[in-house]
Parts: structure tokens; C-alpha cells; sequence
């Protein structure tokens, strides 16, 4: 167990260092996605918080993508949720929310 939590986390660092800083004190911690959804590194895997985030094929397998660890982001949760629905295109939170009003 000890070792998929260690390849967990490898994952996970590879995929955040692909995150743009915010300027904020600690720019490590909070980041934007590569939609510019807000995400914080400990609330991985966390669908209950506003900056959540999950790791995402970049190029999914069923489109060609590789499962190698380069082809991993960091996906704001509901980005992650929407992508996961093949008739929808790839949206901010601020838009999936816009849409639900």
C-alpha cells in the first residue's frame, strides 16, 4: 500500500507542477487549472470543496492519449465531472454554474 501511495503522490506533483501560480504567499498550495479553475493541493480527490481537484488524462485513451504520467493535469472536480460526459465540451466552474441558473 505504502508504494501506490508514493506513486500517488508522484502523480499528483507531476500533474500539479502543470498548474499556473496565483499571486498569492503561497503559490505551491493554490493554483489555477489549465481552465483557470482555482485548486488547492491538499483538497485532492475532495468533491466537497470549491477548489478540488482531480487528475485527468490531458489527451483521454479513448481519443489516443498515453497513460503516461505526462499526459496527467490537475483538473478542477467539476471541470473533471463535466469532461467525464462525452456530449459535453470542456468548461470553467464559472461557466458550468452560469449554465445551471
Amino acid at each position: 500500500m505504502q508504494g501506490h501511495m508514493t506513486m500517488l503522490e508522484d502523480l499528483k506533483r507531476a500533474a500539479w507542477g502543470r498548474t499556473s501560480p496565483v499571486s498569492t504567499a503561497n503559490s505551491w498550495e493554490i493554483r489555477r487549472d489549465c481552465l483557470g479553475n482555482l485548486v488547492r493541493y491538499n483538497d485532492y480527490g475532495n468533491r466537497h470543496s470549491p477548489f478540488g481537484w482531480e487528475l485527468e488524462y490531458i489527451v483521454t485513451q479513448a481519443m489516443g492519449g498515453s497513460t503516461d504520467p505526462d499526459n496527467l493535469q490537475a483538473l478542477h472536480w467539476k471541470a473533471a465531472a463535466l469532461r467525464a460526459q462525452p456530449q459535453l465540451r470542456m468548461v470553467t466552474v464559472d461557466e458550468a454554474a452560469a449554465s445551471h441558473r
